[in-house]
């Protein structure tokens, strides 16, 4: 029995690690690093046994439990789900259960993207900036202003409504912090000068090291076309409204556990 899970964040290593746990053969796709998008995370809050930690502290317990039970995972990008048949950037696999845990992708902005200093994701931030506009008023954008605040760089968050979307909590380290909010101040459009990223907003033009765009997130799903074969969707890509690591992990435990009883 081959059991492959697509997808190394939090959901798909915790239901590996647990059928292996069961010395079940399983193996994971990940096209790009372990940790999905909780590398991105200035701090995880919202899983009590670890108390605060950071997201990339977070992604090293989830390597080291990767590495403890010798979870095979093959770094490709899975494109499409057929029945026994995986369909990859970089090849062809057969399996016989799958698992998709392949989380969300940022909702883009196609004519903000004028250079390779807009971006969507925090682990993508270049090292040698200073500063930053973060656009967005949700828990994302907010924990991303922390995250380069506290990486040594200035962050200016543009809000585009009159009001935070954030989690209190979050806006409250925000405001302890005295990080710039220009609430009301929606950028309109975005240019590229001398390596640096010019910002036109409501209320004028600013001139950044770097754009962070944090506006949401959508499902991030390969195509699936089967109707012989169990799929098993889990975590973020399962619970688009219900983002939370801590219920990513128990989604994870729960599909192993299913997966378990039915083999049984």
């Amino acid at each position: 029995m081959r059991i492959s899970i697509v997808g190394a964040g939090p959901a798909g290593i915790a239901c590996g690690v647990l059928l292996k746990r069961y010395s079940i053969d399983v193996r994971i796709f990940e096209k790009g690093k372990i940790g999905g998008t909780i590398r991105n995370a200035w701090r995880v809050e919202n899983f009590p046994p670890l108390g605060f930690i950071s997201g990339e502290s977070f992604v090293k317990q989830l390597e080291w439990y990767v590495e403890q039970y010798d979870i095979e995972v093959i770094y490709d990008e899975i494109l499409k789900i057929e029945d026994f048949k995986l369909y990859g950037t970089n090849g062809t696999y057969s399996t016989d259960i799958v698992i998709v845990a392949t989380g969300t992708k940022p909702r883009r902005i196609p004519e903000f993207e004028v250079s390779s200093r807009v971006l969507y994701e925090y682990f993508n931030l270049p090292r040698d900036i200073e500063t930053v506009a973060v656009y967005g008023g949700g828990d994302v954008a907010l924990d991303y202003a922390i995250h380069a605040l506290e990486d040594g760089f200035v962050p200016t968050v543009f809000v585009r409504g009159n009001q935070l979307k954030a989690v209190s909590k979050l806006v409250e380290y925000a405001k302890e912090r005295n990080i710039h909010i220009r609430l009301g101040d929606a950028i309109r459009r975005v240019e590229e000068q001398n390596g640096k990223v010019i910002v036109f907003s409501d209320s004028g033009s600013y001139v950044f090291d770097a754009l962070l765009i944090a506006i949401g997130r959508e499902l991030n799903m390969p195509e699936i076309d089967v109707s012989q074969m169990k799929v098993y969707t889990i975590g973020d890509c399962a619970h688009l409204d219900l983002r939370q690591s801590s219920i990513a992990i128990g989604d994870g435990v729960k599909c192993a556990m299913e997966i378990l009883r039915e083999l049984k």
